[in-house]
C-alpha cells in the first residue's frame, strides 16, 4: 500500500464521512487537516459545514454556544458555500486509517487549501475552543500555528 502523508493545511473529501440512516447513503463533507504528530503521522481534522446551525459570521472565531467554529466565507472550487469550519468535529485521524480510505479511494486530497491567513486564524480560535480539542491535540495545533509564523 503506497504512504499517504498527511500535512496540515490540507483539504480532504471524504465521500463516507458519514452514513444518512434516513436514505442509506454515505454523505460527503470536506475534512481540514489542521496538525501532524512529527513521530505518528496522525493528524488532527476538523471538518468544513455549509450549515451554520448556531455558528456565526462575525465574529469568524465563536466559541458558541451552541457550537463553536471559525467562519471561513465562501471559499469556492470544491467549497462554494458559505463555511465554517467546526470543532465538535475535531479529531484525530490516524495516519493507517488515512492510507487504507485514501488507496480504496474514500477520501481523496483535494488540490485547494485555505489561505494562510485563514489557515492560521482557524487554528488560533480552535486553540480556544478547550471543550472541543484534547491537550495532546492542542498540543499540535499549537506547534503547527507556531511552526507556520501564525501571530
Amino acid at each position: 500500500m503506497p504512504k499517504v502523508v498527511a500535512v496540515a493545511g490540507q483539504i480532504w473529501r471524504d465521500d463516507c464521512y458519514y452514513f444518512d440512516s434516513n436514505t442509506g447513503e454515505c454523505k460527503r463533507k470536506y475534512v481540514l487537516i489542521l496538525a501532524v504528530d512529527p513521530q505518528t503521522g496522525d493528524a488532527v481534522t476538523a471538518v468544513f459545514t455549509s450549515k451554520s446551525n448556531g455558528l456565526i459570521e462575525n465574529p469568524a472565531c465563536f466559541l458558541g454556544p451552541p457550537r463553536a467554529g471559525y467562519y471561513v466565507g465562501v471559499q469556492g472550487s470544491d467549497l462554494p458555500l458559505q463555511s465554517w469550519v467546526e470543532f465538535s468535529s475535531v479529531e484525530t485521524l490516524d495516519v493507517f486509517d488515512l492510507a487504507l480510505h485514501a488507496n480504496a479511494g474514500r477520501k481523496r486530497l483535494i488540490t485547494q487549501t485555505l489561505p494562510s491567513p485563514v489557515f492560521c486564524a482557524v487554528l488560533r480560535c480552535a486553540l480556544q475552543s478547550e471543550d472541543y480539542i484534547t491537550q495532546r491535540q492542542a498540543r499540535w495545533v499549537g506547534d503547527t500555528a507556531a511552526f507556520l509564523g501564525c501571530a
